[in-house]
């Protein structure tokens, strides 16, 4: 019996169709997972933001001129 070349066509179009299809759905899946919890990406903003709000002078430990570091 001889293969109809169109209905090959066919197959391997619906084929790829459904592999494409698996691999977005798992780039999806993949991406979400990858994520960290939001709790964690708003506290490392936080954190960021504070150190830019301090400056640059204050996070060096060193005292400002003409003071002493004793307590």
């Amino acid at each position: 019996m001889d293969m109809n070349l169109y209905l090959v066509e066919w197959w391997a179009k619906e084929r790829l169709d459904e592999l494409r299809a698996a691999l977005t759905r798992e780039q999806l899946a993949e991406a979400l997972c990858d994520r960290p919890p939001l709790r964690v990406t708003v506290g490392l903003a936080l954190i960021s933001l504070g150190q830019r709000l301090r400056g640059n002078a204050a996070g060096t430990g060193a005292p400002p001129a003409g003071t002493s570091a004793a307590f």
